[in-house]
């Protein structure tokens, strides 16, 4: 479990294909000081397990079901990562319940600057307008974000200056593919209305 909480960008350092799946050598942070073989990383929300480590960074397969429905695909060696590391009982849950489990890649249509704050316009697929509610929460690349703007084909989210400084986000444009999670709650909610389909 992850909260969308940004604790770090990384740079990818090696990317290595292997039948249909990739292996990924990653940076690895200066705080992430209780890594071991096993522990759960979000990395641009999809959540990874470390399979070694040394002091400079970490290794990560990803399979090819994520490859698939995810931006991982197409990352490259240098791309900036958002990490978080799993949830520990009894933090604060500062943003909402992730399990780094992606819905799919969402295209960025648009982004404006509004009276000093940045608005990011993403595709919405017609199927999964179900899964989202007016300041609700969603998670792009990892990140606990609120939906700003709800319509039939399209969401919209504010960044406040925070989410810009210590995320990737800042760095997204029109055009651009980004990795998003549905509120698990509401997948819950609808699967017991049987309004969710496998």
């Amino acid at each position: 479990m992850f909260t969308g909480i940004i604790e770090s960008t990384a740079k990818i350092l090696q990317i290595t294909s292997l039948s249909g799946k990739k292996m990924l050598r990653i940076e690895r942070p200066s705080t992430f000081i209780d890594l071991k073989i096993g522990s759960s990383i979000a990395c641009n929300g999809i959540c990874l397990t470390v399979l070694e480590f040394d002091n400079t960074s970490f290794s990560v397969e990803i399979m090819h079901e994520t490859l698939e429905k995810s931006t991982a695909k197409n990352w490259q060696i240098g791309a900036k990562l958002n990490l978080e590391r799993a949830l520990k009982i009894g933090d604060r849950l500062d943003g909402h319940w992730l399990q780094g489990h992606i819905d799919r890649a969402i295209r960025v249509i648009s982004r404006i600057k509004l009276e000093g704050t940045d608005y990011i316009r993403f595709q919405l697929v017609s199927e999964d307008r179900k899964l989202l509610v007016q300041q609700g929460s969603v998670a792009i690349n990892g990140v606990s974000l609120t939906i700003a703007e709800l319509r039939s084909n399209y969401f919209s989210v504010a960044l406040i200056g925070h989410t810009l400084s210590n995320s990737n986000l800042a760095h997204i444009k029109a055009g651009d593919t980004v990795n998003v999670e549905y509120d698990v709650l509401g997948k819950y909610l609808l699967n017991q209305s049987g309004q969710l389909r496998a």
